[in-house]
């Protein structure tokens, strides 16, 4: 039996991996799932805006993540994961002991843009109505200015197809080329 394919959509904040990882899922028919959308649902299902965000949500986010991973890598059904995997050393660990366990072949997908553009996007989500209370967007950008404006974030270490994109505009890359390496490696 071939191996379950987990393709692995990561970039900075703003780099419009959340919106890629949607349209692909749609257009590959396979279940997504965002660090983002599992800590909002906690941070909503917790009421963190009366009761406070407790301290380990961020990190439960991610081992909620990994644990449905695991578990439709288990019954071998691909799937797309979606997040800012920013410490790539721990994250790539984690992602080794799902792939050790499970067998997946990776193909991870690196969303990059300008970091002008990332700042402007930032900051203009951090003032819409649409972006999630739970998110600290004016905080992160207070610590990690220079990073985003810099770019920088490695590919995760896992092995398996890499996929550098850069998504500065809509017209930066093509879709339909990405789209393509997608179902080959499905």
């Amino acid at each position: 039996m071939k191996k379950a394919t987990l393709i692995i959509v990561n970039g900075l904040p703003g780099s419009g991996k959340t919106t890629l990882a949607r349209r692909l899922a749609a257009d590959l028919s396979l279940p997504v799932f965002s660090r983002d959308g599992i800590y909002e649902t906690l941070y909503d299902a917790l009421d963190c805006r009366s009761n406070g965000e407790p301290l380990l949500l961020g990190k439960t986010s991610f081992v909620m993540l990994y644990y449905v991973t695991g578990s439709l890598l288990a019954a071998g059904r691909p799937l797309i994961v979606e997040g800012f995997f920013g410490r790539p050393e721990l994250r790539s660990a984690e992602f080794l002991k799902l792939q050790a366990a499970y067998g997946f072949e990776p193909l991870q997908i690196v969303c990059r843009a300008e970091g002008e553009v990332l700042l402007q996007r930032i900051l203009a989500r951090a003032g819409s109505s649409e972006r999630h209370g739970g998110h600290h967007d004016l905080e992160y950008l207070a610590s990690n200015k220079e990073r985003l404006l810099q770019g920088d974030l490695a590919p995760l270490a896992l092995g398996g197809q890499l996929i550098e994109i850069n998504t500065t505009t809509p017209d930066s890359f093509d879709y339909t080329d990405l789209l393509q390496r997608a179902c080959a490696a499905l």
